[in-house]
């Protein structure tokens, strides 16, 4: 991996840099300034071991894929100036995490340096929240999907439905709006965040649900997380 050692010092970066918007298979010695919004976690596929990141700065987003080692030198939520990255078309059968149709693959000769802290983006409008009473305008659409800002009060026991084959667990989430639903987590989530929010849900944890999918049983409605490339974050109250 390239450190600024290695690479001529400017007098403003910033100066440098273009917008991820404005990148694309064709774009090169470009440099750009991003915050690291998603990480997932390192997986292994047939073609390695690999992990995916989402990039924004001030005006777009886009998701880069990378060497193992980028989990450690990528903070989340922190800003770097970034250059050198290959930009490819996402496959068409490739899930998107962001609202780009490229991707960076970053390698060894991307070039990355973190920021000062007074060259932090900030963490703040990231993602476009939608309010409780407006989540029947997506509901039962595959197409549509939402963020929300929530809490979570209670949690109820996992459970197998017969008809899906597959276990899934149920809480309760309210906003500030006071208007309890139900996100119900399958699959990954179920084994990975369901343990984490049923642990903790004494302190009522505050999460961030990206990509959900909303539905209606029986005249309620119901968040659903069951495949990526939807996300939780969670905040840092425990």
């Amino acid at each position: 991996m390239a450190s600024s050692s290695t690479r001529p010092v400017y007098s403003s970066m910033e100066e440098k840099c273009t917008t991820l918007g404005q990148l694309n298979p064709n774009s090169h010695n470009w440099f750009v300034k991003v915050l690291v919004a998603e990480k997932t976690p390192i997986r292994n596929t047939r073609w390695g071991r690999h992990m995916k990141l989402v990039f924004v700065d001030k005006e777009s987003i886009i998701y880069g894929q990378d060497l193992e080692q980028l989990d450690k030198l990528l903070d989340l939520y922190k800003t770097y100036f970034m250059g050198n990255a290959k930009i490819r078309q996402i496959a068409a059968n490739t899930p998107i995490l962001a609202a780009s149709e490229y991707q960076m693959v970053l390698n060894r000769s991307t070039y990355i340096k973190l920021c000062s802290q007074q060259e932090q983006l900030p963490i703040t409008n990231i993602y476009q929240l939608t309010r409780f009473a407006q989540c029947s305008e997506f509901a039962d659409v595959a197409s549509k999907q939402i963020n929300l800002l929530c809490a979570v009060i209670h949690v109820f026991p996992p459970r197998f439905v017969q008809r899906t084959r597959r276990n899934l667990q149920d809480f309760v989430i309210v906003n500030e709006e006071h208007r309890p639903m139900l996100l119900t987590l399958w699959e990954e989530f179920l084994q990975n965040e369901g343990p984490r929010l049923s642990e903790n849900v004494h302190k009522v944890p505050v999460i961030l649900g990206i990509r959900l999918s909303v539905n209606t049983f029986y005249g309620k409605t119901i968040f659903f997380l069951f495949h990526r490339p939807k996300k939780i974050i969670f905040s840092a109250v425990y």
